[in-house]
């Protein structure tokens, strides 16, 4: 069995015996990555070429704590603002989350470019209440932790979005004339029978005129062939679209069984929502796709080539990256999006 080693220096010891009891006013320990103890060295993380202190999310210095063959990449950060209550509402605000977002990244980036070899990058608000917490989960996921960083050891993340094109026919039944100037042909049947009926006649001297019984039967004629084909261009238009439907969901599962084979493994998002997105089309797919650093050019060879057919199938492919394998982390090492340990 593994037997890993514990810290390797007296400096490590020293961190280890100085670091501050469970105690919440010293504040809570973020954690954004975890590395090998050997890939990252020091007590906090730098930016070369000056060795310029990292800080965090909330301003902090991004130390290193150790444990056995593992460093965790970490912060201290304000209770009031982290713990359990506070940071419920705190995730309902958009703008503080898209700062910690922003933050949390960068340290990420800062870590990867650090260290010799990967790093797993932890999702964001991933807290613990002290570094001695942060070290009984090391001891407890020792194996899990080493086996994700031989995993994702060289591999990289990328990100395809797939959205639906408006048809020109949609695009022309939305269009403002038509939603604001039917004609008789797309109008309901009838419309214009009752137009007629409600807008008061009136003759010569400016007084009511009787209604004309020959155009009052031509209306009661004309009516039912006019709903009638109003019928039949509805149901068309509900069959193309279902038709269309259909085919952009043959071509995204196409898209996304070749691109998954070129990878060494995928994840599947939910879809993201229209309202958050700036994409007028639908989200058909929401992907992330774990590649060899090595496979890199073939990889985004294959996406560009999807991007220039998709218009074809009324679809648009969006492709990001490269990241940090964030999608890859949770399923091999069992840690939890946003957990505070030891409540």
């Amino acid at each position: 069995m593994n037997n890993p080693s514990g810290p390797s220096d007296a400096t490590d010891r020293a961190e280890a015996a100085n670091d501050c009891p469970h105690d919440t006013s010293a504040g809570l320990l973020y954690l954004y990555a975890v590395a090998r103890h050997a890939d990252l060295v020091g007590q906090y993380l730098t930016r070369p070429p000056h060795a310029q202190p990292v800080t965090g999310v909330a301003g902090e210095p991004v130390r290193l704590v150790r444990h056995l063959d593992l460093v965790g990449v970490a912060g201290r950060v304000p209770a009031a603002d982290f713990d359990e209550e506070p940071l419920h509402r705190h995730l309902e605000d958009l703008d503080w989350l898209a700062a910690v977002a922003h933050r949390h990244q960068a340290v990420v980036e800062a870590a990867s470019s650090a260290a010799a070899a990967g790093v797993l990058p932890l999702r964001l608000t991933t807290v613990y209440r002290d570094a001695a917490s942060l070290r009984r989960m090391f001891q407890a996921r020792h194996e899990a932790l080493t086996t994700a960083l031989d995993h994702l050891d060289g591999k990289v993340e990328w990100g395809v979005k797939i959205y639906t094109l408006p048809s020109p026919e949609t695009e022309a039944r939305t269009a403002p004339d038509s939603a604001t100037a039917p004609d008789s042909a797309t109008a309901p049947a009838g419309a214009a029978a009752r137009d007629s009926a409600t807008a008061p006649a009136t003759g010569g001297d400016g007084g009511p005129k009787a209604p004309a019984a020959e155009s009052d039967q031509a209306r009661s004629a004309a009516a039912p062939g006019v709903g009638r084909a109003y019928l039949r261009r509805r149901g068309a238009e509900r069959r193309a679209d279902e038709d269309r439907a259909r085919q952009a969901d043959d071509a995204v599962r196409q898209i996304h069984t070749a691109l998954a084979a070129s990878a060494e493994a995928a994840h599947l998002h939910p879809p993201q929502n229209s309202s958050l997105s700036v994409h007028p089309g639908r989200n058909l797919l929401n992907a992330s796709y774990l590649v060899r650093r090595d496979d890199d050019s073939a990889f985004t060879a294959k996406v560009r080539a999807q991007v220039e057919r998709a218009p074809a199938s009324g679809l648009m492919v969006e492709l990001t990256g490269p990241w940090v394998p964030y999608s890859f982390v949770a399923a091999t090492t069992g840690l939890a999006d946003g957990t505070t340990d030891d409540r």
